[in-house]
């Protein structure tokens, strides 16, 4: 009885070494591969995951020139799967926060869509400049076949999976605007310069929008208004201009980080 006592209080003790919470961070496209979770590939984030929090921060890494929906060796769905086993399993007491940008929320959105992700226990999603609903930018490149771009393409990402299917698991939007002259062309409503807000706001259909209100959005979408006191926040576009990544003063992941800071001091589930 003694033993098994004692193993028993091993194991627990175990378990609560292993337990808690973390952050993810899942990059789009062009983002490399790294040998492990605990290193931001490429320094694709740069200061933007200098998040204020506490909890460890973890990365999937992966080719971001492939196919986000894809599994093998450094592949997005493998790279995600394994570091949700390792860091986001409720039956080790463990939970996960995960920032996705672009590509890497389409990868994130397909994952919990055609998986049963229900042993993982993700809190919520922050969606920086999500390309979950493709980008007719990707559309133009009519001879690329099998790549990041082909997967881009608006008829790809919105109907190779079910958007609605999030498995109650909330996706906060966070939009980038103001693209530049030429893309209206090609891009249609407001832009980022490489999404629309069809996309990067999580709305059911391809088309113009000038406000990321507008439109109706797939389930468990949600518009994160935004609550920092950054001057590049525009509450009549309900998005952050002006690029689509990188790590300017005035970049979309740059406004994930602050909007995550001003998340926690407000309270609202960030920590």
């Amino acid at each position: 009885m003694r033993k098994l006592l004692y193993i028993l209080m091993v194991l627990i003790t175990t378990i609560s070494l292993y337990a808690g919470e973390s952050v993810i961070f899942v990059h789009g496209r062009g983002g490399s591969c790294g040998s492990g979770y605990t290193t931001d590939a490429g320094n694709y984030w740069g200061t933007a995951k200098d998040i204020n929090t506490s909890l460890p921060k973890y990365f999937v890494t992966y080719d971001g020139y492939s196919d986000p929906r894809t599994w093998g060796s450094c592949r997005a769905q493998s790279s995600l799967y394994n570091v949700l086993e390792a860091k986001c399993l409720k039956s080790q007491g463990n939970y996960c926060y995960i920032i996705c940008h672009s590509a890497g929320c389409y990868a994130t959105e397909y994952f919990i869509s055609t998986r049963d992700v229900s042993r993982y226990g993700i809190k919520f999603v922050f969606n920086s400049s999500s390309a979950a609903g493709g980008s007719e930018l990707a559309n133009l490149k009519f001879w690329d076949s099998g790549s990041m771009d082909n997967a881009l393409k608006t008829g790809n990402a919105r109907g190779s999976y079910n958007h609605n299917n999030m498995k109650g698991i909330p996706f906060y939007m966070l939009a980038g605007y103001k693209g530049w002259w030429y893309t209206a062309w090609y891009l249609p409503g407001e832009d980022d310069g490489a999404v629309s807000f069809h996309s990067t706001c999580g709305i059911n259909t391809t088309g113009s929008y000038s406000n990321c209100a507008s439109g109706t959005r797939y389930s468990y979408h949600y518009i994160w208004y935004g609550r920092s006191s950054s001057s590049s926040w525009n509450s009549s576009k309900n998005g952050y201009y002006r690029q689509h990544s990188g790590d300017g003063s005035d970049a979309i992941n740059t406004a994930t980080k602050q909007e995550w800071n001003a998340c926690k001091s407000l309270g609202l589930g960030c920590k």
